[in-house]
């Protein structure tokens, strides 16, 4: 997969230390002070499988910590949501998403969905203590108790099923992510209204017969137009029309708004004949074949880089 010479900013280093040999630590400013953690939360480096129960129900996810995770200082966090039928490996093996955490330094969590196929429901809300919108807050609260994490630096992303599950969480806003990323999955709803400006970056292929461009019956429920969805995210986020931004080659058509409420943009880049996948990945299900590899579009490295422009309360 290219790489885009990009970075997640990273979090800042806190001087401390002694002034001089024997010399007592200087008091730290209240900058310094949020950008660590007041105790240590060590975690092994690479993947590990985990469990939390949430709803009754016990759920598993993947976490993956990069090598320069340090237990005392806050570290941006990426939750990651597979498509119908997908499952946390096939995602980092595919997506590279893993490897990306660890140049920019990020931990990374990967949960699986319920039931065969694998499957999020998007539709149900916070209130159904089962819902997976609720699940997902839970594992955040988990993860905050676990790890050292930065709030201000809390992402969500997902594909295709994964994909409408992350918008319902820019929806649902009671987990608060600084932007999210969305792949082949649409998805905004009249109660969506009442929820605070969103980032959202979104791809999606125009030739995708799985999730129709121009909106369709799936196998997860109608999802209607790319278009129609994404003017409704950025009217949501009172997005300026000088703020507009087109640009077309013959292979990719990137649309964006920026200026939006908040600090907030949206960003489409729309794939043309780009299919059902994660472009510039691999499979997203086992045992499936990728037809993205050689997309003109590289979704993770782009989806880095809007990350690290969206920190909570805009930039």
């Amino acid at each position: 997969m290219r790489r885009l010479l990009i970075g997640l900013a990273s979090i800042v280093a806190v001087a401390g230390g002694l002034a001089a040999c024997g010399a007592p630590a200087e008091p730290q400013t209240p900058s310094e002070q949020q950008s660590r953690c007041s105790t240590a939360r060590p975690l092994p480096v690479g993947d590990s499988e985990r469990t939390i129960v949430t709803g009754g129900r016990e759920r598993s996810y993947v976490l993956h910590v990069p090598p320069g995770y340090r237990p005392t200082e806050r570290t941006p966090l990426v939750l990651m949501f597979h498509g119908l039928g997908g499952d946390p490996q096939t995602v980092l093996e595919s997506t590279e998403m893993g490897t990306m955490a660890d140049q920019h330094n990020a931990i990374l969590a990967v949960p699986l969905g319920r039931g065969k196929p694998s499957q999020w429901r998007f539709r149900s809300p916070i209130s159904n203590p089962r819902s997976d919108v609720a699940f997902v807050r839970q594992l955040v609260k988990q993860l905050k108790k676990d790890a050292c994490v930065d709030s201000s630096r809390t992402y969500a992303a997902g594909f295709s099923n994964g994909s409408a599950l992350t918008l319902a969480l820019a929806c649902d806003a009671s987990t608060q992510f600084a932007a999210y990323a969305a792949v082949s999955g649409p998805y905004y709803e009249p109660w969506c209204g009442k929820a605070p400006a969103a980032s959202i970056i979104y791809f999606h292929g125009t030739a995708d017969t799985t999730v129709p461009y121009r909106g369709a019956n799936t196998v997860i429920g109608h999802l209607p137009p790319v278009n129609d969805i994404m003017a409704k995210w950025a009217k949501h986020d009172r997005c300026p029309s000088a703020g507009t931004r087109t640009r077309a080659t013959s292979a990719v058509r990137h649309f964006s708004w920026v200026g939006c409420e908040d600090g907030t943009s949206v960003d489409i880049f729309a794939v043309v004949g780009g299919v059902h996948g994660w472009p510039g990945g691999g499979p997203m299900s086992p045992g499936r074949t990728s037809r993205t590899k050689n997309s003109p579009v590289d979704a993770t490295a782009l989806i880095w880089k809007f990350f690290a422009r969206h920190p909570a309360g805009g930039q």
